[in-house]
């Protein structure tokens, strides 16, 4: 799997939040995308229609360039609840949030901003594209991720997924996740 450490300092995102059950998380986020793009691209990308409030700092935001989640437990990281959490009949809720990085301007209802931990981020790249972007982010944490412990994810730090181009049918499309990393002692 190839990867790069990548440094994000100082960054908000922006973008549409949802609460969902982690037992519902792998069926409810595709719906959620689904919401993004009826909302926000279908009406200006293909329909060419001008774009009202929401929709225009969604566009000046790069909101779909990420998938942030994130949740209230505490003393938590997002590696720990993915492994505990998703996939069991667990009701406890997380927030994911399609977004962008925040460059200013008003926040619309309907969006919120969220913080992002400053510091190293474990940036990974998929192979296959989005078809096999769910197959690929089962193997980071389950099979990547333990024979790499030198990535250890921060404490209290949020997990993102990031994407990049608009074919999302191609397998060379970019996709993978994002973990902040926990700071080395010297």
């Amino acid at each position: 799997m190839k990867h790069e450490v990548i440094t994000l300092k100082d960054l908000q995102i922006i973008g549409m939040a949802k609460e969902i059950a982690f037992c519902k998380g792998q069926e409810e986020c595709p719906k959620f995308w689904n919401e993004y793009v009826e909302r926000i691209i279908k009406p200006v990308v293909f329909e060419k229609k001008a774009p009202d409030t929401f929709q225009q700092a969604a566009l000046e935001n790069g909101v779909g360039e990420f998938g942030l989640c994130t949740c209230d437990i505490p003393n938590h990281n997002c590696a720990t609840c993915a492994e505990l959490n998703f996939g069991t009949c667990n009701n406890k809720t997380f927030t994911y949030v399609i977004g962008g990085i925040y460059k200013g301007g008003p926040v619309p209802e309907g969006m919120k901003l969220f913080p992002i931990h400053s510091g190293n981020w474990l940036k990974t790249h998929f192979e296959g594209g989005m078809k096999a972007f769910q197959q690929q982010c089962q193997t980071f944490f389950k099979e990547w991720l333990p024979k790499h412990p030198e990535f250890r994810c921060a404490p209290n730090a949020s997990f993102m997924e990031w994407y990049k181009g608009t074919d999302i049918m191609s397998p060379e499309y970019e996709c993978g996740v994002m973990m902040p990393l926990e700071e080395q002692q010297e």
